[in-house]
């Protein structure tokens, strides 16, 4: 069934009948641009709530003037600071009741060889696309728990990346985010009791028409990556794959936030959601590669055993 939801929130309970599989009333974080505030076109569209989330809500001005507060709440949130987090959830509660989903989507990049990052542009980073995203997690489960209706449950969607399951050159603190936000959620998803009826999917794109380099920091090339032939090579595929004057055809981001939504209207939403070709096809090569890799070690592995 296909009904309104509260994304991160809604107004009434569900009759049992539908508990498994009605979600409407929705959390956004990282509303502001791309994937975020695509969802929230599309989700306002569909006539489902939306608390949208995101540090200058007079960014969602024109939107906000399309849709009342019966339908958007825009909520000021920088999601590393939890006394934040805190504050919104207890906010959509108060305004809406309830929180059915959350799009955990608030994130950032650096652009730059590892050695040339500065550490706290690196930590600053972190702090958003991973202890953000953790802190998001943390606060959705908890609140799916103990404030939803005892057995609605909730479902939380992380949004990974396709590089954090194969890194890429000079953006590998932007891959080790992600990489510790899978190994997170994948160990959070073991952690529920069923009866909670929480459910946790990764969302992991490949590229899409987003404004992420755009708003990339980008490091300089320190001199002694000057001829450096995969680096060099990874910056140039960056800047093209997203450069809107050139014909590269990448992934839509209304097609991609339509099956989005799909996922989170089934009963039992799958733990990952590949989204692209090209994630496929990255996801692919590194499953081939680890295989290979470990086939070859099988030998190395054995005999390891402490004596008995």
């Amino acid at each position: 069934m296909d009904s309104p939801k509260v994304w991160l929130g809604k107004q009434t309970p569900y009759p049992p009948s539908v508990q498994d599989t009605e979600r409407s009333l929705s959390s956004v974080t990282g509303s502001s641009s791309g994937f975020g505030l695509a969802l929230c076109k599309l989700l306002l569209s569909k006539g489902d709530k939306v608390v949208a989330t995101l540090r200058k809500p007079a960014d969602l001005a024109g939107l906000s003037a399309q849709y009342d507060s019966n339908a958007l709440l825009a909520l000021e949130l920088d999601v590393t600071h939890p006394e934040e987090i805190t504050h919104t959830f207890a906010t959509a509660k108060a305004h809406f009741g309830r929180v059915d989903v959350v799009f955990n989507n608030a994130g950032c990049a650096v652009v730059g060889e590892i050695e040339a990052v500065p550490e706290h542009d690196a930590r600053a980073l972190m702090d958003v696309d991973f202890w953000g995203a953790a802190a998001v997690s943390t606060a959705a489960v908890r609140f799916f728990r103990e404030e939803n209706p005892p057995g609605v449950g909730g479902l939380l969607l992380n949004v990974s990346s396709m590089f954090g399951h194969n890194a890429f050159a000079c953006i590998g603190h932007y891959s080790a985010a992600k990489f510790a936000l899978e190994g997170l959620t994948e160990a959070l998803a073991q952690e529920l009791d069923p009866e909670w009826n929480t459910k946790v999917c990764l969302v992991v794109p490949g590229l899409f028409r987003t404004e992420v380099r755009a708003k990339a920091a980008t490091v300089p090339v320190p001199p002694a990556y000057a001829s450096v032939n995969a680096t060099s090579g990874a910056r140039k595929y960056i800047d093209a794959a997203w450069d809107p004057s050139r014909p590269t055809r990448i992934g839509d981001t209304d097609k991609a936030v339509a099956r989005i939504r799909e996922v989170a209207l089934l009963e039992s939403p799958p733990s990952r959601l590949f989204l692209g070709t090209d994630c496929v096809t990255s996801v692919r090569a590194k499953i081939a590669r680890v295989t290979a890799e470990l086939d070859a070690s099988q030998e190395w592995a054995e005999g390891l055993l402490e004596d008995v």
